[in-house]
């Protein structure tokens, strides 16, 4: 980041810290977003979001049209967001259910039910400009609903917004009741699989131009599958692109930044004898008809994981597998040039042989891990560790705990051992490194290793030809039920696993 790409703004001290400074695709989003009463600011990852964000709420606290701000992020970004506020403003805050322990600097303990509603009250009858930070984990609980129901907050920031997706599930009802003047809705990807995605988000920006769910399903998705009542794609494109550009705003990197453009590598490898005997068996077991279709993920699971190692599907197994051989060459090789490496996996067996291979083959190189039994308040700092390692070390990540909110600029090469179905997550991921902050004369690496002539193959070819199904509406996703179709399709007609 260079001064001359930069430009500075200091009207809003003392809320918004006087050196901050700012993109000109920043400057711009802010502006457009503090004309709308509320938005979808979904711009690429690594854009600064949560800046413009922030700054667009000290623009409304200046005014004296705002005082209070609730965040709601997955819980694993609550530290995240407690250090942008520290960076960005001069604003009091709050992480709901939470206190500073006086024991540890930097630490926070839980706090009993009573406690944390009296806290809540504090916070809703304070003075003065504040924000409060909660997760969606609590918007699904019933020990908050009640309390927060009755909350009324001059802004909400919806963090990860997609998370919200599911009209059904219990934080999106819960996210969905809470009362506020204005909603920014943040997400890098607005859509995964479907446009009935786009639903929850357009009624929290404005409830009344989109009141239903299912007024908004009959007039924008096509169903079909299984007694029609699956959602396959979606109709009347043309108006869904012309309601989003109303309510979105939305850049990506390759237009706004100087950052080059990530370089993909595939690395093609095959099974071992044992790994093909154990695939074939699997696959097998399994019809690949209507049963295929009907139960795909199970099949898919199975089937991926035996592509990494055995030992994923049965610690029993010995960790036979091409593919990390492969995987434990190239890290070495990044390592070799003094480089910080970032590996990705979305399974727990597999993340286990690649910290046990790496540890063994570069027994003096630090491996960080990233999976599920992290506290999610100690990702952050366990990646800041990381990234401050002086020369090289490793970060071993589950892709589904490390692909949001985490800045991992400090290394230029990624290794995805194995890759989610669909292309949305993946390329939240691969943004943890490719981001503001990034090298702009050095290109991000993204090694891919797929398992050749299996499901990891077919599907990769897949992806690439059904990429723009809904590139037109918002980049980068592909309808996983046609992709499941697709798939049974192109393996009955040419038998390949």
């Amino acid at each position: 980041m260079t001064s001359a790409t930069l430009t500075s703004r200091k009207s809003l001290e003392p809320f918004l810290r006087d050196e901050v400074e700012y993109y000109p695709h920043q400057i711009e989003g802010i502006r457009r977003a503090a004309r709308m009463r509320s938005f979808i600011l979904a711009d690429d990852m690594g854009l600064g979001k949560s800046l413009q964000a922030l700054t667009v709420f000290c623009m409304d606290v200046k005014v004296g049209i705002a005082n209070t701000l609730l965040i709601v992020c997955p819980v694993s970004l609550r530290a995240n967001w407690a250090d942008e506020i520290d960076k960005f403003t001069r604003l009091s805050y709050e992480l709901l259910g939470e206190e500073p322990d006086p024991s540890r600097r930097g630490h926070f303990r839980k706090l009993s039910t009573k406690k944390r509603d009296l806290q809540l009250q504090a916070f809703l009858t304070g003075n003065g400009p504040r924000i409060l930070i909660t997760n969606y984990e609590q918007m699904a609980s019933a020990i908050h609903k009640e309390s927060l129901d009755h909350a009324r907050f001059d802004t909400v920031i919806f963090d990860e917004a997609h998370m919200i997706k599911n009209p059904t599930s219990a934080r999106t009802k819960g996210s969905l009741r809470l009362m506020s003047n204005r909603s920014f809705m943040l997400t890098g990807t607005p859509m995964l699989n479907n446009a009935d995605e786009l639903w929850s988000l357009l009624h929290r920006v404005d409830p009344e131009r989109f009141p239903s769910y299912w007024r908004f399903v009959n007039r924008f998705c096509v169903k079909g599958g299984y007694k029609d009542r699956q959602i396959v794609g979606t109709k009347n494109q043309t108006e869904l692109v012309g309601v989003l550009a109303d309510v979105m705003i939305r850049r990506v990197k390759k237009d706004v930044l100087t950052i080059p453009q990530p370089f993909y590598i595939q690395v093609k490898v095959s099974l071992s004898e044992f790994q093909q005997e154990l695939y074939d068996s699997v696959k097998n077991e399994m019809a690949l008809g209507n049963d295929f279709i009907d139960n795909p993920l199970t099949l898919f699971l199975r089937l991926k994981q035996i592509c990494n190692t055995p030992y994923s599907i049965d610690p029993s197994y010995a960790d036979d597998s091409e593919k990390l051989d492969r995987m434990t060459d190239i890290a070495q090789e990044v390592i070799t040039s003094g480089e910080k490496l970032v590996i990705f996996t979305q399974f727990r067996g597999t993340l286990e042989c690649i910290v046990r291979r790496l540890s063994e083959r570069m027994p003096d190189v630090p491996i960080f891990q990233l999976h599920g039994d992290i506290p999610s308040r100690e990702r952050v700092p366990q990646v800041h560790t990381w990234s401050k390692v002086k020369g090289p070390a490793i970060l071993a990540c589950m892709t589904q705990v490390a692909g949001v909110g985490l800045n991992m600029t400090a290394a230029s090469t990624c290794i995805f051992v194995d890759k989610l179905f669909v292309p949305g997550p993946n390329q939240q991921a691969v943004d943890r490194l490719h981001r503001i902050g990034a090298s702009e004369t050095q290109a991000i690496r993204v090694f891919e290793l797929i398992a050749r002539g299996t499901v990891e193959d077919r599907v990769e070819q897949i992806l690439r030809s059904k990429k723009k199904i809904f590139g037109e509406i918002v980049e980068g996703s592909v309808s996983m039920q046609n992709l499941l179709k697709e798939l049974a399709r192109a393996e009955a007609e040419d038998g390949m696993p």
